[in-house]
């Protein structure tokens, strides 16, 4: 995309990201909650939107099966590029370590969505901006990707939303903030209170809006 490579891309989220085979609205689905389908999610839509501009389609692999890690049970270590954050970082951010995701690490992506926040408990705000810092820095030092951060998309957190920026601005050229305060109207909301169909093709614009955005100004 212009100045910015995007051959390798990463998607780390909660359930708007993937949410694994046993949703209960489709049979087997293994896409973002609450599409319709696998390819109205924001992760393949972006994927697509990307591969329409590059002539080159992107590899997506989400995790299959357990696709959730809890304390106590193994870190996932396939070569999964959508990972389900929701324990593995969102509610553990209090004792993160980069190791549970170390594979996604090695993968050296040149593009990182981080797509989380909305499933936060237990610990302190100063603990989860460290975190955050923690992953970021784990992710520069092997392939100094341009990532891209979504602000609070079910319902409004500013405080969150702050601490996301201020992390983003401690390295202006390889992170971005992405606002997605427009995703706060319940229209855009389907079940379960996630994002329609149409939700996902805001969170998908918005990213690619900023992705277009920031090529201009990559060195």
């Amino acid at each position: 995309m212009k100045k910015m490579k995007a051959k390798n891309i990463l998607f780390l989220g909660n359930s708007i990201s993937l949410h694994g085979p046993y949703n209960t609205w489709v049979p087997n689905a293994n896409w973002g909650m609450a599409a319709s389908a696998e390819g109205k999610d924001y992760v393949h839509l972006l994927a697509s939107a990307i591969t329409a501009r590059t002539d080159r389609p992107l590899r997506l692999a989400p995790t299959t099966g357990a696709s959730r890690w809890y304390p106590g049970n193994p870190i996932p270590t396939d070569n999964t590029n959508i990972l389900n954050m929701a324990d593995l970082f969102e509610r553990n951010y209090a004792t993160w370590d980069n190791a549970r995701f170390q594979t996604q690490i090695e993968a050296k992506p040149d593009i990182v969505i981080l797509q989380f926040g909305e499933n936060m408990s237990g610990g302190t705000m100063p603990q989860f901006k460290t975190a955050l810092q923690t992953l970021m820095a784990g992710l520069k030092e092997s392939s100094n990707p341009h990532i891209f951060v979504t602000g609070f998309i079910l319902g409004a957190n500013p405080t969150i939303d702050g601490i996301k920026k201020e992390v983003c601005a401690e390295d202006p050229s390889h992170r971005v903030f992405v606002d997605m305060s427009q995703l706060h109207d319940p229209k855009y909301l389907g079940q379960f209170g996630h994002p329609s169909d149409e939700g996902m093709n805001v969170i998908a614009n918005n990213l690619f809006n900023a992705m277009e955005a920031h090529c201009k100004t990559t060195p």
